[in-house]
Parts: C-alpha cells; sequence; structure tokens
C-alpha cells in the first residue's frame, strides 16, 4: 500500500511538468537562460565599488534605474506585443541586453552607467512580458496548460536566479568584465535562436485578431474583469511591498537577529526560499488548479505577509525558517495564479497589455517597497516593518473573499 501511494505521488509529481508543447518548453528554457545571466545584475554593485570606487550611495542610486526602466519594460513590452510577433519583441529585448552587457564593460562615468541601467531593465521586463505572452499563446487555448506554462516560467526563474550566483562565484576569479562579455555572448545567440525558432502555433497578434472574429464580449463581462483585474493588482502592487523587503529590511534583521551565523543564515534562508519554489510550485498549483483562483490569490498574499510576520516572534533561528516556508508557500500561491488571471481576463486584443500593466505594477512595488520598508525600519524598528506585513497580506485576503462572495451573489 505505501508503495502504490509513493508511486502515485511521483506520478502525479512529474505530470506537472509533462503535456505542454516543444515550443512552450523552448521559451521556458530561453526564459531560463535569461534569468541566468541577468541575475548577475544583482552583482553589478560589488562590481561598481571594486572596480570603479564608486561609494556605496551612488552605486544605490544608479541601481534604482534599473527599477524605473523596468516599470516602462514591462508596459512597453506587452504594448509592443499586441502591435507586432511577441516573439520579435524578445528576440529585440535579448539583443538590446546582450548589447548593454558588452557596452558595460567599456563604462565607468556615473550618468552613462545609469543610462545602462535604466535600458537593461526596460530590456529584462520587456523580455519577460513579451516571452511569457509568446509560450502563452502557444497553448491552444487550454486553461490548465497555460497555467501549468506559467508555473513552469516562474520556476525556470527562480532556478536561472539561483544558479548566476554560483555561477559568479566560481567564475570570480577571471574578472567580472569576461563574466559580462560571456553573459553578452549567450544573450546574443539567444536572441538569434529566438528570432529563428520555428512557431508551432499562430503569434499571439494573430490568435487575438482570430478569436476576436468568433467572439463577442459582453459589456457585463467586460465590466466584470476588469473588476478582477484592478482586483489582482491591487493585491499585486500590495503584495510587492512585502516581497521587495527582502532586498533591504529583511537581510539586515536577519544578520542582526541572528550575528552568530553571518551571511550564512541570510544564504540558507534564500537558498531554501528558491529550492522550494523550484520543486514545488508546479505539483502545488497542479493540484488546486480546480479551486477558485481569486481565493488562491487572497490566501497567497495572506501567507507571504503572515510568513513576515512571524519574524516579529522569530527569537530562534527556527522560527525564521517557519517564516520562510509559510512566506514561500504564499509565493508559490500568489504569482503564478496573478499572473494566469490577470491573463485569462484582459480583453482578446490587448492581452499584452494586461501582462505588461501587470509587470509594471510590480516594479512599482519594487521601487516603493525597500524605501518604504527601510524608512519604518529605521523610524519604528523592524517589528513594525513585520506587522505592516502582515496587516497587507490581511487586507488582499479580506479584499478578494468580499470579492468572492459579491460575485456569488
Amino acid at each position: 500500500m505505501p508503495t502504490t501511494y509513493l508511486s502515485s505521488a511521483i506520478r502525479g509529481y512529474v505530470s506537472s511538468y509533462l503535456g505542454l508543447p516543444i515550443a512552450c518548453w523552448q521559451g521556458i528554457i530561453l526564459n531560463f537562460i535569461e534569468s541566468t545571466l541577468i541575475g548577475i545584475y544583482y552583482f553589478f554593485p560589488i562590481y561598481f565599488v571594486n572596480e570603479f570606487h564608486i561609494n556605496i550611495a551612488t552605486a544605490g542610486v544608479i541601481m534604482s534605474f534599473y527599477g524605473l526602466g523596468a516599470i516602462i519594460g514591462g508596459l512597453l513590452g506587452g504594448f509592443l506585443s499586441d502591435k507586432i510577433s511577441s516573439r520579435i519583441v524578445s528576440s529585440a529585448c535579448l539583443l538590446i541586453l546582450s548589447a548593454i552587457f558588452f557596452i558595460l564593460t567599456k563604462l565607468h562615468i556615473i550618468k552613462l552607467l545609469i543610462i545602462a541601467l535604466f535600458i537593461l531593465g526596460i530590456a529584462s521586463y520587456g523580455f519577460i512580458t513579451s516571452n511569457y505572452l509568446w509560450v502563452l499563446a502557444q497553448c491552444d487555448n487550454h486553461e490548465i496548460k497555460r497555467l501549468k506554462a506559467i508555473n513552469l516560467l516562474s520556476v525556470a526563474s527562480n532556478l536561472g536566479l539561483g544558479l548566476s550566483a554560483i555561477i559568479v562565484s566560481l567564475m570570480a576569479s577571471y574578472g567580472f568584465k569576461n563574466i559580462l562579455i560571456l553573459s553578452s555572448t549567450l544573450l546574443f545567440l539567444s536572441a538569434i535562436y529566438f528570432y529563428l525558432i520555428e512557431r508551432h502555433s499562430i503569434s499571439p497578434t494573430m490568435q487575438n485578431h482570430h478569436t476576436m472574429e468568433n467572439v463577442t464580449t459582453l459589456p457585463t463581462d467586460k465590466i466584470k474583469n476588469k473588476k478582477i483585474i484592478y482586483l489582482v493588482l491591487g493585491c499585486l502592487f500590495l503584495t510587492g511591498l512585502i516581497v521587495f523587503q527582502s532586498s533591504t529590511t529583511y537581510s539586515i534583521y536577519i544578520q542582526k537577529s541572528f550575528p552568530d551565523l553571518g551571511l550564512k543564515g541570510i544564504s540558507f534562508l534564500f537558498t531554501l526560499n528558491s529550492f522550494l519554489v523550484v520543486f514545488f510550485q508546479a505539483p502545488i498549483i497542479n493540484l488546486l488548479s480546480k479551486q477558485n483562483k481569486i481565493l488562491i490569490i487572497g490566501m497567497g498574499a495572506f501567507l507571504l505577509g503572515f510568513g513576515r510576520f512571524i519574524l516579529s516572534f522569530a527569537f530562534v533561528f527556527s522560527l525564521a525558517i517557519l517564516s520562510c516556508l509559510v512566506y514561500t508557500l504564499g509565493e508559490i500561491l500568489f504569482f503564478s495564479v496573478a499572473q494566469f488571471v490577470c491573463y485569462q481576463n484582459g480583453l482578446e486584443n490587448k492581452k499584452g497589455y494586461t501582462l505588461g500593466t501587470y509587470r509594471m505594477v510590480y516594479a512599482s512595488s519594487r521601487v516603493l517597497g525597500p524605501a518604504v520598508g527601510g524608512h519604518i525600519y529605521q523610524q519604528c524598528g523592524a517589528n513594525m516593518v513585520w506587522f505592516a506585513c502582515g496587516l497587507l497580506g490581511l487586507l488582499c485576503l479580506t479584499g478578494c473573499y468580499g470579492y468572492k462572495i459579491q460575485s456569488a451573489n
């Protein structure tokens, strides 16, 4: 009997990764490559400080322009994908990323570095948006396949970002400029491959026009869809404020609370988060695929906030681990389902605009979250930050539950 249960569990796990067209997997692999290479961005502050002797405050300002570029890139990538093939937009973004990585080996003037990081943010988020659209367009209007594709795109991103840190550490002795040149070359080859890739289905633009010729959307459906999108985007922004504490207050708090562990404690928690997302996101979301999507989004946001709230009582490291586990489960539930709901409820000829808006809102919280969290941390202490995170998660859950009740009446 135990063997039967184990065999069934293994088959269920494997099935979470099966059933997608080859074209989807090509886009997922390219997403993995881009995430691995763009992950080098997180090491730019070290590069700027060590190579150009720029102070930390100035390096932080330079890095913030990547976030501003990401706000524009998400929306622009979606908008252009609605007008032309998202495959072409993705290829163009990869080419721009390749060029910027190479140019960064030659730049040392602060103003030019700011411009380069700004363009890098536009191209990175432009690629993410357009590539998502291209992959989803290969799913033949199949809801389960689309949700599975979004899961695997997210898994690929997390795996790539985790791998980038290993690559940088292994190649550090060769110099950061050589890492940039290698990344530029790989991005260039990826761009050429994506441009030449055989399309197994029609492009998102053609698919949208085809659908619009045969489907009439009622005004009441449009209003309902807009309400859902606004709800999800509102939750996304609030959730983003929680998530991006990871880049500032979270690391500082863990290091100060557990000084004996030092950077090892922070590294362990980040690694644990990535490991859990990579191995468990697809099967968990596949298991919950038939449940109410809005409630899943609300519960995911709540768990993200509650995971941070647990830190208020984390007097031992085991509670910090528990916090990470709860937070990661919220991350798994929230992001793939939120993107899926936005995509499904967008107008057929504006899928790119809808997904681009999703990226823009998320990037906005990336800019605002660390600044607000840092200010609260400094003025009121860490516990106030974690209380605020818990409150934001509860607010999202309340909004989603209220919408479910209202739509049922």
